[in-house]
């Protein structure tokens, strides 16, 4: 994504927020040793120390000497437009004892809900390493390989280098309001005496060449029915909040709606809501009822907002699309709060099994399958569907 392509687009209809994105700390490491700046040797080991006379190695961050973390911001960034972004957060890279070379890395990502949505570019003594504007996540993952930032070598008698961190939350992105995160760098210097650039440059040099970043958001074991949005008035407006019934205090909140002519809503972007309106578990999937039929979508990775417009099945005889009868909602399995969160209205008890009885049969069976009126007595043997 390049900055500016929200501007112009469809509104996001989410009220500004204000978020904090903590640029958290901007640290030094050495690749072999795990720790500390690394010193050369003949065969360019690196030690954890410093103090090695003539073959000192040292990196100062804003002219001050450092060995570990050192924190850059955190800042508050607005929902915006890019003119209005906030000014980069930055920071200076100098050496302190003897010219080194100095490579630069970012800690992998770690799945944090502003990864994807909150855009940042790096920029290194005026030009960008990250291409322009990506998401958090995808700069961390590229950057976590490592890349060298020096000219040649970085000398103490010269001037720093100037690494620029640029935020910006896009007027279109998912509400991630009250998330909170930051972005870790690590910085590598090796002597450049008795190390030529043919050496330093060869394959295997890069002391991050081989990180792996794990990957986050694509597992979901099992996705299973949390609830359904019925009685959907015709004339959805953002900011609606639907309850979802057989989901205790979930909710969705409508951030974009799709209308016919006449206003009835043939399509909706939402997130999903748990108690006191903080962030609920992801979603794997979503079906739409419209007309006769139903509409499912499948979210992968898993999401706690759309981020677009999910729609309900297309009228095959008038060309457009049925307006929205109902939405049923599908979580991953797994997500540690969701038993605790459901279990917070009693009347709102139904078994997930009971709701696709009654969806796939089209009533409940007659047969002593209802539910009890206590909302969800445990029978008296004990066992329960879910324990």
């Amino acid at each position: 994504m390049t900055p500016g392509d929200d501007a112009g687009g469809r509104p996001s209809g989410l009220s500004r927020r204000r978020l904090l994105a903590g640029i958290g700390g901007v640290g030094v490491v050495g690749a072999a040793s795990g720790l500390g700046t690394g010193a050369y040797l003949s065969n360019r080991e690196t030690f954890p120390s410093n103090a090695f006379g003539a073959g000192e190695v040292g990196l100062t961050v804003d002219g001050e000497p450092t060995s570990g973390s050192v924190p850059v911001g955190p800042f508050p960034v607005d929902r915006t437009t890019f003119d209005e972004r906030p000014r980069p957060e930055t920071f200076e890279v100098g050496a302190s004892a003897n010219p080194v070379r100095v490579w630069l890395a970012t800690r992998c990502p770690s799945g944090d809900p502003l990864g994807d949505a909150l855009e940042v570019e790096v920029v290194v003594d005026g030009e960008s390493v990250t291409g322009g504007y990506r998401p958090l996540a995808a700069v961390e993952r590229d950057l976590a390989t490592g890349i060298r930032i020096d000219d040649g070598c970085l000398d103490p008698d010269g001037g720093p280098i100037v690494v620029e961190v640029a935020p910006y939350l896009p007027a279109g992105s998912p509400d991630v309001g009250g998330e909170a995160t930051d972005l870790t760098f690590r910085l590598y210097a090796e002597q450049c005496r008795h190390v030529s650039e043919e050496q330093a440059n060869a394959p295997g040099s890069n002391p991050f060449a081989e990180v792996v970043c794990e990957e986050f958001g694509e597992e979901c074991p099992e996705c299973l029915e949390l609830g359904k949005a019925d009685d959907i008035e015709a004339a959805l407006a953002v900011g609606d909040a639907l309850r979802l019934a057989g989901a205790g205090s979930y909710e969705i909140e409508i951030t974009e709606v799709e209308t016919k002519d006449d206003g009835e809503a043939v399509g909706v972007a939402f997130v999903l809501r748990g108690p006191d309106a903080t962030a609920g578990p992801a979603m794997c999937a979503v079906e739409i009822k419209g007309g006769q039929g139903t509409e499912r979508h499948e979210l992968d990775p898993p999401v706690t907002e759309t981020g677009e417009v999910l729609f309900a099945p297309q009228n095959p005889d008038k060309g457009q699309r049925y307006g929205i009868s109902y939405i049923v909602f599908f979580v991953c399995a797994g997500e540690d709060r969701l038993s605790d969160e459901r279990s917070g209205d009693a009347s709102d008890h139904e078994s997930v099994d009971g709701d696709r009885a009654e969806e796939n049969g089209g009533e409940k069976p007659e047969n002593g399958g209802e539910k009890p009126e206590n909302g969800g007595e445990k029978p008296e043997n004990g066992s329960t569907e879910g324990n």
